[in-house]
């Protein structure tokens, strides 16, 4: 049995993604939650202590820049990472999320190399 090294919260509108994701986080001994959009993901935080957060960008309902303004306002005083994927090529705008302190991923990435960032960033 592998050891719980923590929740990982994943916010994305691609059930596949979603599907692999869980998969690979589980199998490296993290306890995945997902939500389908960052409405769903932000109501789902009034009951989660996650270790770490991945949200999408391009999601209906709520889009994953006001998705990070919230998650920013909720976890980033206790040290919570929050990684953004993204299929967007880089934006100017995206200086402005990592100043904010988000960690921008371009899509597609390897799941291995996501696992790597997250458990340095876990330390």
């Amino acid at each position: 049995m592998t050891q719980d090294k923590g929740t990982i919260f994943i916010m994305d509108d691609d059930l596949a993604l979603q599907t692999v994701l869980e998969y690979a986080l589980r199998n490296a001994g993290y306890d995945v939650v997902v939500a389908r959009d960052g409405q769903e993901g932000i109501k789902r935080l009034e009951t989660l202590a996650p270790t770490l957060v991945i949200s999408d960008i391009m999601m209906p309902n709520m889009d994953g820049v006001e998705t990070f303004q919230h998650l920013k306002e909720r976890l980033q005083d206790d040290g919570i990472p929050i990684i953004i994927m993204t299929a967007l090529n880089r934006k100017p705008w995206f200086a402005d999320l990592e100043a904010e302190g988000a960690v921008i991923i371009q899509k597609p990435f390897e799941v291995d190399r996501l696992i790597g960032l997250i458990n340095t960033m876990l330390g």
